[in-house]
């Protein structure tokens, strides 16, 4: 429903950092946008973001002096404490002149700075956390928020002083749209992929995962036995070591690398199987499409969460869980050719993941802000 002149409100989305903030956040404000309510959407100034935000013009993006948080004694903390003091200065005064009615933390260190100014200035607060275990920003945020929104069911017992909603993590709308009109063969047509052939989908996030991507190119071999062919999402930093590894191997005749993919929707509709970080974002989208997943969690990721959203796509069939310690050629040939030989658990897993999605995930935190700004 479009807002008329005088339900028009004006949002404030606070995201960025990492895609799995900045994606959903645009999510969010893309159908905020449609409704006919005004979005800001405050992003830090790394590139990731800056790439995501030109693929949205329609959108407002704001960049903010925000960094990451470093260990307390780290000679760090001195510029992130000053970049958090102009940050929450520029917000409050952003908050003030454009008559915000509602700020939204998309977690991560982008965060943090807006949702206190709101609280400062007197309007509704709200976060969301997308994974299993918060993050540290959402951690020290809960205190300024009016409502804390969920990805996960499991992350609710780390909020207990706080209601709590399950909404899901938001897709953004490019991909929900997808799911539902694009067919294989056309998807496989703009990679030159064959739709004779089952297809690997190996993404490690919006940045790629080095340790995935080692994986995968030692395991080549092994891959080109299995009959599969391979589209490998590399991330910009390892594109060309990547892309060497394939250089003369047959496999590389049915196999499309690249070092970044606009056209995720024609990505996951053409895998019958991912290879994949367990971030949050990523799963959200495996679970739209219905795809089996062999999932990979970030060793070093905080709090070790990115395991523990791995183990609730685990539980629930949609996905098997393989630590990068544990993967090697002969784990994941054999892993893939279980879930891609056997239609039985190929179906069972495609289900699986489908159940686990969330497809009106914008829609709800969408109402949730509206409420708020009311």
């Amino acid at each position: 429903m479009t807002a008329n002149a005088s339900d028009k409100k004006h949002l404030l989305i606070a995201c960025g950092g990492t895609g799995g903030h900045l994606f959903p956040g645009i999510a969010v404000g893309e159908l905020l946008a449609a409704r006919g309510h005004e979005v800001t959407l405050l992003i830090s100034e790394k590139k990731i973001d800056a790439l995501a935000a030109s693929g949205h013009s329609k959108l407002k993006f704001e960049k903010m002096p925000f960094l990451a948080m470093p260990k307390p004694w780290s000679p760090k903390m001195i510029p992130f404490l000053a970049g958090f003091w102009r940050g929450l200065n520029q917000c409050r005064q952003m908050i003030r002149e454009r008559k915000i009615s509602a700020v939204l933390g998309m977690g991560g260190f982008t965060s943090m700075a807006p949702v206190l100014a709101g609280r400062m200035e007197k309007v509704r607060t709200l976060i969301h956390d997308s994974n299993a275990v918060p993050g540290k920003a959402n951690r020290l945020t809960e205190r300024f928020a009016d409502r804390v929104l969920l990805g996960f069911e499991d992350c609710a017992q780390h909020f207990p002083k706080k209601e709590t909603h399950v909404t899901g993590t938001p897709v953004r709308n490019s991909l929900r749209e997808a799911a539902k009109a694009i067919k294989r063969p056309e998807a496989l047509k703009f990679f030159n992929l064959k739709p004779e052939f089952k297809t690997l989908l190996v993404v490690g996030g919006s940045q790629g995962a080095r340790g995935v991507n080692n994986a995968v190119t030692e395991s080549l071999s092994q891959l080109e036995a299995l009959g599969l062919q391979i589209l490998h999402i590399t991330g910009p930093d390892d594109y060309q070591m990547v892309r060497d590894a394939y250089q003369g191997k047959p496999i590389a005749l049915r196999s499309h690398v690249a070092a970044f993919c606009h056209r995720m929707e024609l990505a996951y509709r053409s895998a019958d199987v991912a290879l994949a970080r367990s971030g949050a974002s990523t799963l959200s989208e495996l679970a739209l499409f219905g795809v089996p997943s062999i999932l990979v969690p970030f060793p070093f990721a905080a709090d070790d969460h990115q395991t523990k959203n791995a183990e609730i796509f685990s539980r629930a069939g949609a996905g098997i869980l393989v630590q990068q310690s544990d993967l090697n050629p002969e784990t994941l040939a054999s892993t893939i050719s279980d879930i891609t030989s056997l239609e039985l658990k190929h179906s069972a897993m495609r289900n699986a993941a489908q159940k686990m999605s969330h497809p009106d995930a914008a829609e709800q935190i969408a109402d949730f802000v509206l409420a708020a700004g009311s």
